[in-house]
């Protein structure tokens, strides 16, 4: 039975209809397309007006068949089968490629990698075999639903039925049909070419989702190769947690020496750039400890030490001055010379040498001077804004004076009581107490 005795002239129309879309259909790209021609297909068959014998339209049923069918369905499920069964395959070898590559990058001892290089092996060929079984018998699955659908054309997906996309010629055509043909000729010719004038469509987004596909790629591989070490490490460390890799070589005494001397000179490293931070922050005693951690590390690692020491005594020295001379001149003698011209706090530090000879120079005086109820008891000095006072025991800070009016003495203090003023001028062995009512020696 021929296409023609099948379709009568009265669904001619149709017939051209379907023949149409079907082309359009084999011929799409993107799946908004095939839906719409899908939904088009759908619903002339929907409504085709069958006129004929019922022997007719079963014939005309077996020559087109839907998506909906049971061979088309087998057809359909072996082909996605069988691609899943190629992706695998496809994956697996990939896999096994990087994780051989892996294992051989890492290094370390020959006999260590021929274990975890079998058990890829193994376990990628037998995930290969298995696919590759599964897509041959899928493929041959679908060979023989086509052979099931030679010759019948499917309505809404792509099999090779060997049906002919174009109407085949006939000799039975009747004078009806060619009629009605030329009818239809004559409707096109006689329509405005406005109706005619067919309108194109632009398929942009298969464009822009080739890009994006492209883009994702792009941006993975980057990605990829930027964090290449992060990923062999992580997959070294899964494949030293299920027991296929171990990094660590055979247990001897000279390669636990050879790894402990590295780690050491690691922890060295890790310690001396710490001190470096620790000093540029003025924490002198914390950089002095962790240059000692590190010690070793360079030729500079001793005189580092000293300087970092030095500088904290020099800062706790500037303080302690403020409270006591005597605790600062102690600070000042832990200090190992030379030191001097370093900045701290953004000053120069003074010659310490030279500091220390002034508070010793100062504290030679400090004693008991006088006896019984007349004495004066210096116990201290300190520096405060630049000027040195005196502690005296009872009296408290009185500020040194160095404009001295007699001879024979090295400082002046003085203390007012309202209108009274008591001098005290300062020798190395006695002081001159001055009143209103005369002068006074008091002896050291």
């Amino acid at each position: 039975m021929t296409v023609d005795e099948i379709f009568t002239s009265e669904s001619e129309h149709l017939y051209f209809r379907l023949i149409a879309a079907r082309n359009a259909l084999n011929a799409a790209n993107d799946s908004d397309t095939i839906q719409v021609l899908n939904d088009i297909l759908d619903e002339t068959l929907n409504n085709i007006d069958r006129i004929g014998t019922d022997e007719e339209i079963a014939a005309a049923e077996e020559i087109v068949v839907r998506k909906s069918n049971k061979t088309v369905k087998d057809y359909l499920s072996s082909q996605k089968f069988a691609l899943i069964a190629t992706a695998v395959m496809f994956t697996a070898a990939v896999g096994a490629a990087l994780a051989l590559l892996i294992i051989i990058l890492g290094g370390g001892d020959i006999s260590k990698m021929i274990k975890p290089i079998i058990t890829v092996v193994i376990i990628a060929g037998g995930i290969i075999a298995m696919a590759f079984f599964v897509a041959k018998y899928m493929k041959k699955r679908m060979n023989t639903a086509c052979e099931q659908l030679n010759g019948r054309t499917v309505i809404g997906c792509r099999i090779n039925t060997g049906a002919k996309s174009t109407r085949p010629a006939s000799t039975s055509t009747t004078s009806t049909s060619s009629s009605s043909a030329a009818t239809t000729t004559k409707q096109r010719e006689s329509r405005p070419a406005s109706h005619t004038k067919t309108k194109v469509y632009r398929n942009y987004f298969g464009v822009i989702k080739v890009v994006l596909i492209l883009g994702v790629i792009a941006v993975l591989g980057f990605l990829a190769f930027s964090k290449r070490n992060e990923i062999v490490d992580g997959a070294k460390t899964i494949m030293f947690n299920i027991g296929l890799y171990d990094p660590a070589g055979d247990a001897n005494s000279e390669k636990f020496a050879e790894i402990r001397n590295t780690l050491i000179n690691k922890r060295k490293g890790i310690c001396y750039n710490e001190a470096e931070r620790l000093f540029s922050e003025e924490k002198f005693f914390e950089a002095a400890e962790m240059y000692n951690n590190s010690y070793g590390y360079n030729d500079e690692i001793d005189e580092k030490i000293r300087i970092a020491n030095n500088c904290g005594y020099y800062v706790n020295a500037e303080e302690l001055v403020k409270t006591s001379m005597y605790k600062a001149r102690v600070e000042l003698n832990k200090i190992k010379l030379p030191f001097s011209g370093f900045k701290i706090g953004g000053k120069g530090t003074k010659n310490v040498d030279l500091i220390l000879k002034q508070y010793t120079r100062y504290l030679d005086f400090t004693g008991i001077y006088g006896s019984g109820d007349d004495v004066f008891n210096i116990m201290d000095f300190i520096v405060k804004n630049n000027a040195v006072y005196i502690i005296e025991n009872k009296l408290g800070e009185m500020k040194i004076s160095t404009d001295i009016d007699r001879e024979g003495y090295e400082y002046k203090v003085e203390k007012k009581n309202g209108e009274e003023v008591t001098e005290w001028y300062i020798a190395t062995d006695h002081v001159l107490k001055v009143t209103a009512e005369g002068e006074k020696r008091l002896k050291k």
